[in-house]
Order: C-alpha cells, then sequence, then structure tokens
C-alpha cells in the first residue's frame, strides 16, 4: 500500500482495510444454491436412466408358459401330462372369467334403474297460539309468552320391499310392517336419505293470505348449497295465526338426468320420460323395426310421419340423433304435494299428519356389490400375485428349455465323441474368428455371423429368447 495514502488514512481517521473488497456471501450462497441443483439434476438423471433400464428388463421378461414338444420321454412320471391338462384347466377358466367379466362389465355401464317408493310425512305444529295461552279453564288473558307460530316439518324414507315370502306371513306380522310403514319413528336408518333424491325443495305460500314479496314466506332448500349434507327431513317455522295452504314442490334428482318428453317424442316412443341413452336407443329400435334404414349406407334413415315430426327432415345420418332430439327433452315438472298448515285447537286435539306415497329412482343395487368386487385391495393383492407367479412360472419354463438343450449336447457328445468334439470344435472356431473380426476367405458361416442389423444372426428370435431369459433370470437372482 502507498505510505502516503496511510499516513493521510490514519490522519483522518479512515481504515486502509475499509477500501478493500470484502466477502460477498449472497453471491457464495447462489453459487453453492447452482452447485446443488446441478448435482440433484444428475442425480434424478442417473435415477430415471436405471428406471428406463430396469422397465426395459421387465418389459423383456418371458412370456411363454408352454413346455416344449419333445419333452416327455425326458421326464420321469406324468408331470408334464399333468401340467398340460392344467394349461388346458387354466385356459378355459381365464376363458369363463373373461366373458363374466365382459357380462359384469355391460351390466355396470348400462346404468339399470329400478323405482321404489318413498313415503313422505307432513306435519306441522302450534306455538303461542291464543288457545295454548289460556291453560286454566274458565280463565282470558291477552297475554302470551310470544309472538303465535307454527313449525312445519317434511319427512320422507323408502318404504322397505316385500319379502318373497309375504304369503306366508302371520296377520300380526303384517300389522306390525303396516305399523312401521306409518311411522317413520319406527323405522331403520336408510341407506340414503330424504334430500339424497332431490335437487331442490321449496315451498310454495297460498298468495291470497300472503305477501308475495315477504322473505319471510320464502322457504328452499337446494342440494350443494352452503355444503350442506343429505337431510332426514326439513324443518322451518313462521308467524301466524291462522290455518294457510301451502304446496311443498320436490325437484328430482337423477343421475343420467331424465327429461320429460315432447309430444311427438313420447307418441313415437310410448314413453313419457326418459333419459338421453333411453330415447337414442329407442329410436334406433323404432327404425329397425320399421325398416328405415338405407340399405347402401346403414347408418342414414328415411324418416317416416312421425320421425319427420321430431326431426324435421326427410333422411337423418343417425348419429346426429342425439343432438337433434335435444328440443324434444323439457325438465321433469316438480312433484307438487299440497298441505294446509292448520294452527286451530280442533285439529291439535289429535293431530294427524298427511302421508303422501312418491315414486323415486334408485340404482340397480348389483352396482355397488360390482364396484365393491372389482376395487377390493384383496382382490387387486390376489391379481398381483397371480400375475408374479406366472412371471415366474414363465422363468422357470425358459429354464427347463435351457436344461433340454444342455441334455441334448451331453446326449451327442456321448453317443460320438469325436464327430462332437470335430463338430463343437468347427463352432468355437467360427465364433472365435467373429469375435476377432477374422473372416477366412471362402468361410460363408463366418461371414454371416459377422454381419450385423436386423436382418442378421445376432437379430434372430432365438438369440433374443436367450437374452431375455438371462435378464430375467439375473433380476430373479436379486
Amino acid at each position: 500500500m502507498n505510505p502516503h495514502y496511510r499516513q493521510y488514512a490514519q490522519a483522518h481517521g479512515r481504515s486502509p482495510a475499509a477500501r478493500r473488497p470484502g466477502p460477498m456471501p449472497q453471491a457464495q450462497h447462489a453459487h453453492q444454491q447452482a452447485q446443488a441443483q446441478i448435482v440433484n439434476q444428475q442425480i434424478s438423471q442417473r435415477n430415471a436412466a436405471i428406471e428406463h433400464q430396469l422397465a426395459q428388463r421387465r418389459a423383456r421378461k418371458p412370456t411363454d408358459r408352454s413346455l416344449p414338444e419333445d419333452i416327455d420321454n425326458l421326464v420321469i412320471g406324468n408331470s408334464v401330462q399333468q401340467y398340460r391338462e392344467l394349461r388346458e384347466t387354466e385356459k378355459k377358466l381365464d376363458h369363463v372369467m373373461a366373458r363374466k367379466r365382459l357380462e359384469l362389465q355391460d351390466t355396470y355401464t348400462r346404468n339399470v334403474k329400478r323405482h321404489r317408493t318413498m313415503r313422505i310425512w307432513i306435519s306441522n305444529t302450534a306455538i303461542h297460539q291464543t288457545w295454548q295461552a289460556n291453560p286454566d279453564e274458565g280463565s282470558f288473558t291477552f297475554e302470551a309468552e310470544g309472538e303465535p307460530s307454527y313449525v312445519v316439518k317434511v319427512e320422507g324414507r323408502l318404504l322397505e320391499e316385500p319379502e318373497d315370502d309375504i304369503m306366508y306371513d302371520t296377520d300380526d306380522d303384517v300389522e306390525a310392517r303396516a305399523e312401521k310403514d306409518d311411522d317413520p319413528s319406527k323405522a331403520k336408518q336408510p341407506s340414503k336419505r330424504f334430500t339424497h333424491f332431490f335437487k331442490s325443495i321449496s315451498v310454495e305460500f297460498d298468495k291470497t293470505r300472503t305477501s308475495s314479496g315477504d322473505p319471510n314466506y320464502q322457504v328452499s332448500w337446494t342440494k350443494g348449497a352452503n355444503n350442506s349434507s343429505d337431510l332426514d327431513y326439513l324443518q322451518f317455522q313462521r308467524k301466524s295465526d291462522e290455518n294457510l295452504n301451502i304446496t311443498v314442490c320436490l325437484t328430482r334428482d337423477e343421475q343420467p338426468e331424465r327429461f320429460r318428453l315432447s309430444q311427438a317424442l313420447a307418441a313415437t316412443l310410448d314413453m313419457e320420460e326418459a333419459d338421453r341413452p333411453e330415447v337414442v336407443m329407442g329410436i334406433w329400435d323404432y327404425v329397425k323395426a320399421m325398416g328405415l334404414q338405407e340399405d347402401e349406407e346403414r347408418r342414414t334413415i328415411r324418416c317416416d310421419e312421425r320421425l319427420r315430426q321430431i326431426f324435421n327432415t326427410e333422411t337423418l345420418f343417425f348419429p346426429q340423433a342425439a343432438e337433434r332430439i335435444i328440443p324434444h327433452l323439457h325438465p321433469l315438472p316438480a312433484i307438487r304435494l299440497p298441505y294446509t298448515i292448520r294452527v286451530d285447537e280442533a285439529f291439535h286435539s289429535n293431530p294427524e299428519p298427511t302421508v303422501y306415497d312418491i315414486q323415486v329412482t334408485i340404482e340397480d343395487p348389483l352396482r355397488p356389490l360390482i364396484f365393491k368386487m372389482t376395487q377390493n385391495p384383496d382382490h387387486q393383492a390376489s391379481l398381483r400375485h397371480i400375475n408374479k407367479i406366472d412371471d415366474d412360472l414363465a422363468v422357470l419354463v425358459q429354464a427347463t428349455l435351457h436344461h433340454k438343450s444342455r441334455h441334448a449336447f451331453f446326449k451327442s457328445m456321448s453317443e460320438d465323441p469325436k464327430k462332437f468334439m470335430d463338430r463343437w470344435m468347427n463352432s468355437q472356431k467360427k465364433d472365435l474368428s467373429v469375435l476377432l473380426a477374422e473372416v477366412e476367405k471362402g468361410d460363408v458361416a463366418g461371414m454371416e455371423f459377422a454381419k450385423g442389423g436386423d436382418d442378421g444372426v445376432w437379430n434372430a428370435d432365438v438369440v433374443r429368447e436367450a437374452v431375455r431369459y438371462r435378464l430375467a433370470r439375473a433380476e430373479a437372482v436379486r
């Protein structure tokens, strides 16, 4: 350092070290992070390469589980015949299971629906009414604990299906079943709750007795609103001291969605309600029954008078039918249940609920069983175990084939050692010449083994099978 600058810095109170560039910890930290990121990337690439090699090795596993045809004379006993009979039984079993699996999948995808009866009870209680504010007979007071009001309760559940042996039931059994159906409190908890079968539930009040714009007279429930779950009943309270007429409106929730068909479509298919696949299949059945397909193009149909009213055309390309029927599909009307709210003393001295029976659509009970069977963890584990046994069996079959080749090798050597050794030495000589890239003049076999590419000897099926066996055996040893 310049001595004059040192004296100047000491005279003015400055440290010479302050002028030197200090360490840069942030830059070093960024450099270390970059290095670590590169190392992690290299590790991930190496792991991906190893996984790719393992996947290729698994893909090259032998898959043939059939024993060679001429191995019967080399095995003592009838184990080969038993194995082949077992293979034939396995093929038959696989065929039956595949057919049953397809039948179950067809049943599962058809989405078969069934109808069940739902019983709905509508009742109400009165609170703080005038006749309730006079506990002592003969006395009268205008004072009450609160404003007169009522509480309405709408409850519903599915009725139990009748038993097959109902004709053998006694009179007491029939009476007990009827009492159980009439009293919801005695019924067991159903698997699907009341509101599960409806998109929305609303209550319409008598407009002649209430104000249409009053929010107190607007009652509605919508599925999924405010993360609400399914309920067993709906209940609401309003203020009133007079009887009032209401209508409970139930909008059905069905998957797939069902529609009310137009008049022309309903007359053609002879059904009032259906979902879209049912409508398309109904039109297709009608076309085949009436012979309306074109001779050259079977997907083109000639519209008769009924189909012209639906599609408004002379000919129709049938794959377009699913879109052309949309204007004829209307939302299902809501189920309307009238009820009179009673707050008078005469009614509540012996109250009785208003009961309705409606039809709701439920899933085919076979669907949950199929789903439970196919998604069972034990079933999946059994399939994985069977696949592992098949892989091991294929490796054993390839090992048997390898041992058969060794047996043929030593048997040939024992029958004529001199001739065998001559052939073996010539073969080894050719192999050595191929490895050393030394092809003798006129050695056609050597030239063949020296040739590479897709049409070379080294790309033959025998060589590939031997490589697969070696790789699978090495993986099994691990």
